[in-house]
């Protein structure tokens, strides 16, 4: 019996380790955060948050949503996938930094060391049977980091509806 329950606490673990939110920033001194994923209708907020733990402000940052050239860096564009293996970008996505609007793209931020700034991704078209999240590829450029070409990763996010 004793065997029955380690093995079941074993794969347990190994579900719950496989299921967590997953996130690669390009850089030590870049955390994200996902602090909520939810549902109104067709439309799928995501809140994170980034927080620059250097001991140095990131003076100009920026995070792109469509491709194209920004006047300095070649963008790659956002990108998100639900878990039904749709595809959203360009119109159907848009950003929100701090306390502005949701737009195309957010510039020129300014990202004070060890104080937290608030981040949401809005995804309009998202059908109401997805479930989750499956990655998302945010164009984030911070040149003091040397985040320009790679994207920040943000893989297995759970929706709540």
């Amino acid at each position: 019996m004793r065997k029955v329950f380690i093995l079941m606490f074993f794969l347990c673990s190994v579900l719950f380790a496989a299921a967590q939110i997953q996130i690669v920033t390009g850089h030590p001194d870049f955390k994200v955060k996902v602090t909520r994923c939810a549902a109104s209708g067709k439309t799928v907020v995501l809140d994170m948050v980034f927080t620059n733990v250097s001991e140095t402000d990131v003076e100009d940052w920026g995070i792109y949503l469509n491709k194209g050239f920004t006047g300095r860096y070649d963008t790659k564009g956002s990108e998100v996938y639900d878990s039904e293996g749709n595809w959203y970008g360009g119109n159907s996505i848009a950003i929100k930094v701090s306390n502005s609007d949701f737009s195309n793209y957010q510039s020129g931020w300014k990202m004070i060391s060890d104080v937290p700034m608030k981040v949401s991704l809005q995804i309009k078209g998202v059908p109401e049977s997805v479930e989750s999240i499956a990655r998302v590829d945010l164009s984030v450029i911070i040149p003091l980091f040397n985040i320009i070409s790679t994207p920040v990763k943000i893989k297995n996010i759970p929706i709540t509806r």
